[in-house]
């Protein structure tokens, strides 16, 4: 049950990690295509 709790645990770490460095990329594209 832990292991359960520590993989969905880093899933959840993983995937806020990926939307942030995702947002940023396409918020620096958007910005230096229309200034």
């Amino acid at each position: 049950m832990m292991s359960v709790f520590f993989v969905s645990n880093m899933y959840n770490i993983t995937c806020r990690n990926i939307a942030s460095i995702l947002n940023f990329v396409v918020g620096f594209r958007w910005q230096s295509e229309y200034p």
